[in-house]
């Protein structure tokens, strides 16, 4: 049979009957995390290597994204579309009748597109209880499935992608997917880069607003890499990527209504070897919406109900006192707690919350710098760094208009800043930063492989130094390791 439907459970609301389904290899994360049985019967293709999940809830145009996917070229291996449609035990009528509606749709349209090299699976949940329901919970009961296939052809090491209902994907999207985890074995995960589209928006607040947002988006991923944070990458749930075997390692997606991706990815870059695929390009939807209390919709909506003619974000200072503490990791690591330098607020900073106590603690339990880098990072992750900007935004530097932030931090990494075009300063930005993303043209204070920051895999890609001496303002070590040549 190509393609089916399977007709979920009401998570802890009202419930129905699942059935049993046998694996031919059940994994320990599977017994321990999935929530509901296998909900595929069909038997998966042999040459199953690639899995792609679309969480949907009350989207009216899922079929176009679905289109996309069918019109790629075909990966070496099989792969399969798993779409979630999903809903609450809350949820009003028109909603029950969109996802209802999107489901027939949906059947009808699988039935007209049929490949065995390319499948597509309906999973309905139309009743989740109203604790769990959302986003992260339907990316992780598809994840899941997808988890279940894999092992039932014995295939642990496949391919999961994560896109989302609104989205639309180049043709190479599949092949690309399978291309840059065959160049890349030892990486747990991808992101994948993303351009929202701008042609479209008619409405001329909206489309500053869409401009200024994604600027933001990778302004904020330089300015963490200006200051040496060997993890900062894009988590965007619609443009990722992750292997089976570390996808099970580190529990799984989440149940999060909001921020799933931000915390799931963050678990996967921290292992180490984590890459960017820039060969295609997701186009994720710009719209506004409520649905979540954080992300591109939400900014979009708080941008245009407001008024001011400003977006404003994180000054470049802050990244650049943060600087200041990551390029003396050789101080931190000789016994040094606060080594002279530090930007006054990155001090007091430390000191709040207990800085040299748990430096003290990380170097008990390590014998080299490798592992006192990798105890650091594993600490002074992406969640104590934001606290850092918001506590420095709080009590130093104030935000600054988008724009000035983004043209000071091309300079501060020697990147060429596009002319100033008056009226089109946003666009210009923009389009300047995504051409240096799709580079790969990055920057860092100092050698990363010096310090535990680079994958055993990665230390004979060239571009990186391997000595212990720390560079204060030379931007001279290229940051490739992690990015597709």
């Amino acid at each position: 049979m190509m393609g089916s439907e399977c007709l979920g459970a009401g998570l802890y609301g009202n419930d129905l009957n699942l059935g049993t389904m046998r694996m031919t290899a059940a994994s320990t994360y599977l017994q321990r995390h999935q929530l509901v049985p296998a909900q595929i019967a069909d038997a998966p293709s042999p040459r199953l290597g690639l899995s792609v999940v679309i969480p949907c809830h009350n989207e009216p145009d899922l079929l176009t994204t679905l289109s996309d996917l069918w019109g790629c070229k075909r990966a070496f291996c099989d792969a399969e579309i798993l779409i979630v449609i999903n809903g609450s035990e809350v949820d009003g009528e028109a909603v029950r009748r969109r996802n209802r509606d999107t489901r027939r749709e949906t059947l009808a349209w699988v039935k007209e597109h049929r490949d065995p090299r390319l499948l597509f699976h309906v999973l309905y949940f139309p009743s989740l209880a109203r604790r769990h329901a959302g986003v992260g919970l339907a990316r992780k009961l598809g994840m899941d499935e997808a988890v279940a296939r894999f092992h039932r052809v014995g295939k642990a090491g496949g391919i999961i992608a994560s896109l989302d209902a609104d989205c639309r994907c180049q043709p190479n999207y599949l092949v690309s997917l399978w291309e840059h985890f065959q160049r890349n074995p030892k990486s747990p995960g991808c992101a994948i880069h993303f351009e929202h589209p701008l042609e479209g928006l008619k409405d001329t607040r909206m489309r500053r607003g869409m401009v200024r947002y994604e600027l933001y988006l990778r302004y904020f991923v330089h300015g963490m890499r200006h200051a040496g944070f060997p993890h900062a990458y894009q988590t965007v749930g619609s443009c990722m990527a992750v292997r089976s075997p570390y996808y099970e390692k580190r529990g799984g997606m989440n149940r999060r209504q909001a921020g799933e991706d931000f915390y799931f990815l963050h678990k996967i870059i921290s292992l180490g070897g984590f890459t960017e695929l820039t060969r295609t390009t997701v186009t994720p939807a710009a719209r506004p919406s409520h649905r979540v209390p954080f992300g591109t919709g939400k900014a979009l909506a708080v941008w245009l109900e407001g008024e001011d003619s400003n977006f404003w974000v994180y000054a470049p200072q802050v990244f650049l006192d943060l600087r200041t503490l990551f390029e003396r990791m050789p101080q931190l690591y000789a016994g040094i707690d606060y080594p002279n330098g530090l930007a006054p607020t990155v001090l007091a900073f430390l000191k709040d919350i207990g800085f040299a106590e748990r430096l003290a603690e990380i170097r008990a339990n390590t014998a080299t710098s490798t592992t006192f880098a990798k105890r650091f990072w594993h600490w002074f992750n992406a969640f104590r760094i934001l606290k850092f900007v918001h506590y420095a935004t709080r009590q130093v530097h104030p935000k600054v208009p988008v724009e000035a932030a983004a043209r000071s931090m091309l300079g501060l990494r020697q990147l060429p800043p596009p002319p100033y075009q008056v009226g089109l300063e946003s666009e210009a930005l923009l389009d300047q930063y995504r051409q240096v993303d799709r580079q790969g043209r990055y920057f860092t204070p100092a050698s990363p492989a010096a310090w535990g920051l680079v994958h055993p895999a990665d230390r004979s890609v060239a571009g990186w130094q391997k000595s212990t001496a720390p560079v204060a303002q030379d931007n001279s070590y290229l940051h490739r390791q992690n990015k597709e040549g």
